[in-house]
């Protein structure tokens, strides 16, 4: 069978050599990632703020409020008002239906 994706000349990894494979590119990754971010944060202590005041640290993941969430909470707001104009319109039109008949 005809494997483009593998070496003819090397036997085929097992699975756990795959997890491992993997697991090392993850732990490869997580490290270059921590170095950027302290190599981001001692540039922006450097370069930060031009007019010399420390820079003002932003909140915590867990404070911050997404646009997502900015976006959800709009669309469920107006969502709420919907449903209560259309139940009340509902209620006019059987009355109109009630008393008209």
């Amino acid at each position: 069978m005809n494997d483009d994706w593998q070496d003819h000349n090397e036997p085929p990894k097992t699975r756990a050599d795959y997890r491992r494979e993997q697991e090392q590119a993850e732990k490869d990754f997580q490290e270059r990632d921590r170095k950027r971010v302290q190599v981001e944060k001692e540039y922006a202590r450097k370069h930060g703020n031009p007019k010399g005041n420390e820079p003002t640290e932003e909140p915590p993941m867990d404070q911050r409020v997404s646009p997502t969430e900015v976006k959800q909470k709009r669309l469920g707001h107006r969502l709420n008002w919907a449903i209560f104009w259309l139940s009340a319109l509902i209620i006019v039109v059987y009355l109109i239906l009630f008393f008209v008949h």
